[in-house]
């Protein structure tokens, strides 16, 4: 009898240990999809939002509907219902966008903050002469032409990049000096789709010069390809036209005839292959349903009536399309490494703006030429080209963003 009684209490504790791990696992189940106990109306289990607010940097305040809540990181539980959500910092641009909250769905701020306050620095000192970009975004190449140093002029390259390892990084070299009968700052430079060959053409002699950035520059080396020019541009045209069809080919098969061909550089994706810049080449409509969407999906408003020569970023996972602005309007536009948010330059400024075209701000309102802007492949600084004052040489400089 006394066993049948201690497999009884046996099974019993079983079963209770059992209830709890099954309620307990409910229970949690459904507070990670943002369900709630509500004491207005007696204990009712309601269902909710969650929004996760991120910011980088963190340990910014988070403001919801003008009111402060907590700080970055962290994670709120919203009646479904649509907010106004503001995140701050010092020395920083706020950062605010309206959110449409679902009950049972998680929605993110993943907020990019900007610095308030430009902070330039000097990358050449001796001047900066027809810097030019390379496609890859790794190199800066330019001429320096010092009428204080001569022994320094000559052609100078800049290898960005954010290996903490390399002592020397960010920091412009001389690949060649000028020669008897070749001034660097005489000449133009166009880099090759690869980024590891330069063309310089000087039009004084009509003579261009084909350079491998892989091997020492000698005036022996020095290829004179002025002959042979057209078929170089025709092998470079020929090179894009592959890049351009593999970027095409990751494209939903809907966008695919709409984006413009003209130059690899209009078709851009984010750090994360996720999102994609692209140019219009004509007025269309972009289907609805393109992918089966999130159920956090953006609830931004977007635009899926195209016109032409107008920049969009597609959302290939979101199944969303945001207006960025016009051709003829932004210039030097790209993604920022490591972010969802775009820099470009417009009206003699440089902003930046979310993919989703919300927080739109001014990263640079001051002198610099818009021939020239580029990134560091981490992000934080911007590279432009600009004079302190009037009769001062030229130079690139830094300004810290982020």
């Amino acid at each position: 009898m006394s066993e049948t009684n201690n497999e009884r209490k046996s099974l019993l504790i079983v079963s209770f240990v059992f209830f709890l791990v099954t309620a307990g696992t409910i229970v949690t189940s459904l507070f990670a999809r943002g369900y709630q106990i509500s004491f207005n109306k007696g204990p009712l289990l309601t269902a909710t939002g969650l929004l996760s607010v991120t910011s980088r940097p963190e340990s910014a305040s988070v403001y919801i509907n003008d009111r402060l809540v907590t700080a970055t990181d962290d994670t709120v539980n919203l009646s479904p219902g649509e907010y106004q959500v503001k995140i701050t910092k010092d020395g920083y641009l706020p950062w605010q966008k309206t959110f449409t909250v679902k009950k049972e769905t998680v929605f993110q701020t993943d907020a990019q903050l900007f610095r308030s306050v430009a902070d330039l620095n000097s990358l050449s000192l001796a001047g900066a002469i027809n810097p030019v970009t390379s496609p890859d975004g790794t190199k800066i190449i330019f001429s320096v032409a010092s009428a204080s140093a001569a022994a320094n002029n000559g052609l100078y390259i800049v290898e960005l990049t954010d290996n903490p390892l390399l002592i020397n990084k960010n920091t412009p070299r001389q690949l060649a000096p000028n020669y008897p009968s070749l001034d660097w700052s005489k000449a133009t430079f166009e880099f090759s789709p690869s980024s590891r060959q330069l063309l310089a053409h000087f039009s004084q002699t009509s003579t261009s010069y084909l350079i491998n950035l892989d091997q020492p520059i000698t005036q022996k080396s020095l290829s004179d390809v002025t002959l042979n020019l057209d078929l170089i541009r025709k092998d470079w045209k020929d090179q894009e036209t592959t890049t351009i069809a593999a970027k095409i080919d990751r494209l939903p098969k809907e966008l695919k005839t709409i984006v413009s061909t003209d130059s690899s550089q209009l078709i851009k994706f984010n750090s994360s292959d996720n999102k994609v810049l692209y140019l219009a080449k004509a007025d269309a409509t972009l289907p609805d349903h393109i992918i089966q969407a999130p159920p956090a999906q953006s609830t931004q408003v977007q635009s899926r009536q195209l016109q032409a020569n107008q920049y969009y970023v597609y959302d290939i996972k979101d199944d969303t399309n945001f207006l960025i602005g016009s051709l003829d309007q932004i210039s030097l536009i790209d993604w920022i490494p490591g972010t969802n948010n775009l820099y470009f330059v417009q009206d003699q400024q440089i902003k930046a703006i979310e993919y989703d075209a919300t927080n739109k701000v001014t990263l640079f309102s001051g002198n610099f030429l818009n021939s020239m802007l580029a990134v560091m492949p981490d992000g934080s600084r911007l590279i432009i080209l600009t004079t302190p004052y009037q009769s001062a040489p030229e130079n690139l400089y830094t300004l810290s963003i982020k």
